[in-house]
């Protein structure tokens, strides 16, 4: 009855956080900081020396987990200590520009601006910008003297030492365990498709699937090749049953007879032992890169508009914030940071601080009823902290607003123990944050280049623009890694789709095209439809199996997708509209075939990826109604 019980619950846990990726990080995070504080407190309480001096390492334990992902050892130990040199040099600077309070705050900015620059450079960019960013804060807030300052750096050691001790001793990366829960996870999720099929649960089987890709990537175990294989067998299962079944004939059985097949060859891979650890050809597999590739594919990551944008937010919440705290005006220039940091687009802008103005709320609610009754009692104090600690990091690259409320709950509790009014103090931060929050919503509206709809049209355009290239290469006879590559990225470029969908699902006040929504469940049947051109397990068919009509209804739906594709990729990559008498010339056209060199085999499938793109180009190209054209046309027309 436990056992079943502990299974049922490790199975929601599963499906929630594939791989229990999220579980292990937080769960390090929280270890890290507890040991860092028990060791580094005990110092300061044996020489009666301030708790603050711990504070720099703390925080470091606090942060570096989250991006020390590091499959190979020296890549790991190279991440660590890229981390801990930004934090410590960030502190030390900002210790020195402190009793310059002009020189700090410009110091501040330039630091935030490096940070935003370097956003997309990849996990130990973005940790450096993170810890470099709180790490100065907190140099100017504490101003500390000389010996102050080499006392906190000395203690600060403690940081790296014990997200070692926990990384690699006390909570190991396992590769082979990650990579049998990531397929579980997918299994778990194709087995939902399997109960109750629908767009829903395809859609979170396919990120799953995108979960186990990234933890392939990150460990290359000899055998990626068959677990891809077998996952692009259960995607194409779960998405003949979610769109291709009749009842009538016996096909929903007869799929799900498939999708279960399927599903147990998964299985058997982590079952029986055939997952086995990161191969050794794959180390120093980075490091025949040229330094010229390696700076020319940083300049094309940096981002120069998202920069300044931030550091001009920041400059004005720093502004106000000054006038209404001096100690405590870096909480509205965060506030900036971290609602600029990963939005593109407006409506991204607005979710991500209103996520922040909730969880700030909610935490200083919280915060406040817990100060009094854990004062009195220091184990349940720490442990508030550790369990706040460890729903920080659980949630925060994740679900933004739980994060940010387990953060305002910590900061409440810390700084109720060292003895500040709490009620003042939750009434500066709230203050505070929502003039971080207004200022970050003012730029966006007047900087920001890119509308919300026009964000989803963009992204929209690249879904179409990878699919084309799927359909070129997998209605061909082009080779199966080259075809399932692109179909990978496919997949991604939908997740990022349905991201940028996400702030316009949830606050309908924003005006924007509503086809494009109602176009996402026959979009994801072309994705299905896509993936199984892309199946590499699919038969192709012998020399006397090949008919000359095969061929040419082959590429006959080869064109007509084609055309369909490029006629939506002008629309939304260009904003070039489609007219009706277009559509109509384009499905009277009689597609060229001479150039298409198709598989024969794939033919059924690309007359069915053909049927789902012309009703896909039928949802997104059909007349709306006048009013709401022109609503929504002034109301964009204000916004850009």
């Amino acid at each position: 009855m436990i056992a079943a019980a502990f299974s049922r619950v490790a199975d929601r846990l599963l499906v929630a956080d594939p791989g229990l990726v999220r579980l292990h990080t937080a769960l390090r995070v929280a270890l890290a900081c507890l040991l860092t504080g028990i060791a580094s407190i005990a110092w300061t309480a044996f020489h009666h020396q301030p708790i603050t001096l711990v504070a720099p390492g703390i925080l470091f334990a606090m942060v570096a987990p989250l991006f020390v992902r590091d499959a190979r050892r020296p890549a790991w130990f190279g991440t660590l200590l890229c981390l801990y040199l930004c934090a410590c040099v960030c502190f030390a600077a900002a210790s020195v520009l402190s009793r310059y309070p002009l020189a700090g705050d410009a110091g501040f900015l330039v630091v935030m601006f490096v940070g935003m620059l370097a956003q997309a450079c990849g996990p130990r960019a973005l940790g450096c910008a993170m810890l470099g960013v709180v790490c100065f804060y907190l140099g100017l807030y504490l101003h500390p003297s000389t010996a102050y300052l080499v006392q906190s750096l000395l203690l600060s050691t403690f940081g790296p030492l014990m997200v070692t001790l926990v990384g690699r001793v006390i909570v190991p990366m396992r590769a082979a365990a990650s990579l049998r829960l990531a397929i579980h996870t997918v299994t778990l999720r194709a087995s939902r498709v399997l109960a109750a099929p629908g767009a829903v649960h395809l859609s979170a089987l396919n990120e799953a699937a995108l979960s186990l890709e990234e933890q392939l990537a990150l460990l290359n175990p000899p055998d990626a090749e068959t677990i891809r294989e077998r996952t692009v067998e259960v995607e194409v299962a779960a998405g003949q049953h979610a769109f291709a079944s009749a009842p009538a004939h016996g096909g929903a059985h007869a799929s799900a007879d498939v999708l279960h097949h399927a599903i147990v060859r998964l299985k058997e891979i982590a079952h029986r032992g055939h997952v086995r650890g990161a191969s050794p050809l794959s180390v120093g597999a980075t490091s025949a890169q040229s330094v010229a590739s390696w700076l020319a594919d940083l300049r094309t990551k940096l981002c120069w508009l998202p920069a300044t944008r931030a550091t001009t937010a920041a400059f004005l919440a720093m502004l106000i914030g000054h006038s209404l705290s001096p100690e405590r005006w870096f909480w509205a220039v965060i506030t900036t940071f971290v609602v600029f940091l990963g939005t593109r687009s407006r409506a991204d802008t607005v979710y991500r601080g209103a996520q922040r103005l909730a969880g700030t709320l909610a935490g200083a609610l919280v915060s406040v009823l817990l100060v009094a009754p854990l004062h009195d009692s220091p184990v349940l104090l720490v442990t508030a902290m550790v369990l706040c600690v460890f729903g920080w990091a659980y949630y925060i690259l994740n679900a933004y607003a739980p994060g940010v409320f387990f953060i305002t709950v910590l900061v409440g509790l810390v700084y109720g123990e060292l003895g500040f009014a709490m009620g003042p103090l939750v009434e500066l931060r709230i203050e505070e944050v929502l003039v971080g929050c207004l200022v970050s919503f003012a730029v966006a509206i007047l900087m920001m280049p890119l509308a919300a709809t026009r964000h989803v049209e963009t992204r929209l355009g690249t879904v179409l623009a990878t699919l084309r290239e799927v359909v070129r290469l997998a209605g061909s006879t082009a080779q199966a890694p080259e075809t399932a590559s692109v179909m990978r990225r496919l997949d991604r470029t939908w997740h990022d789709l349905r991201i940028a969908l996400k702030p316009l699902q949830t606050q309908r006040v924003v005006v924007w095209n509503p086809d494009i929504e109602l176009a996402t469940g026959s979009l994801l049947c072309c994705l299905h439809w896509a993936r199984v051109l892309s199946d590499p397990s699919r038969r192709v068919m012998s020399s006397e199996d090949v008919s000359l009509n095969a061929v040419d209804i082959g590429a006959a739906h080869v064109d007509s997708i084609v055309a369909r594709l490029d006629s939506l990729i002008a629309r939304y990559s260009g904003g070039v509209a489609v007219a009706s008498s277009a559509r109509d010339e384009l499905d009277e056209r009689v597609p060229v075939t001479a150039a298409v060199d198709v598989d024969p085999a794939k033919a059924p499938a690309l007359a069915q990826l053909d049927g789902a793109v012309a009703q896909l180009f039928d949802r997104l190209t059909q007349p709306v109604a006048r009013t709401r054209s022109v609503f929504n046309w002034a109301l964009r027309s204000r916004s850009t």
